[in-house]
């Protein structure tokens, strides 16, 4: 059986073979859907086939989490997808008469 070593220490994320905090998860649920992908297609289009497509799966999902965590780190992709989610300028479309406290002249 092998051991895998889970390195944490106090206030850090847990990091499991070099993988950090969510990315570390999301390999996880990949695999749990390369299993459900193998034995869906299993009963559909056989096993040899259904072996191959899930391995695929299987090897593209833990390469791009491996990609991802070299790439932003730990907290980087929350901070990425916050930074798409702000919009660029805030725009007022209210004539300026029309905002209150606004006075014409004074």
């Amino acid at each position: 059986m092998a051991r895998y070593v889970v390195n944490k220490g106090v206030g850090r994320s847990v990091e499991v073979k070099g993988l950090r905090a969510q990315y570390f998860i999301y390999a996880v649920v990949g695999v749990i859907a390369a299993f459900v992908i193998f034995f869906t297609l299993s009963f559909i289009i056989g096993q040899i086939l259904a072996v191959i497509i899930a391995f695929i799966c299987l090897v593209c999902n833990v390469s791009v989490c491996f990609y991802l965590n070299n790439r932003y780190g730990e907290k980087g992709l929350g901070r990425l997808y916050a930074k798409m989610l702000t919009p660029d300028r805030i725009a007022s479309h209210k004539r300026i008469y029309k905002i209150p406290g606004f006075r014409d002249g004074d």
